[in-house]
């Protein structure tokens, strides 16, 4: 069971503009997911990724 009254210095901080609040679900390919999980910051790469095709199908 979570702590409910979390100290501040343990709390998630993030330096975004935005809070990332929402959660997608995706199912790949045992093969995508191996090669998507030698990326450094694989979490960070594929909300980049996801920006990018938004942003070119928005243009």
């Amino acid at each position: 069971m979570p702590n409910p009254n979390p100290s501040p210095e343990t709390r998630f901080r993030s330096d975004r503009s935005e809070p990332l609040t929402s959660k997608v679900t995706v199912r790949l390919t045992d093969t995508m997911f191996q090669e998507l999980q030698t990326q450094e910051n694989y979490r960070e790469f594929i909300r980049q990724a996801i920006a990018e095709k938004l942003q070119s199908k928005s243009a």
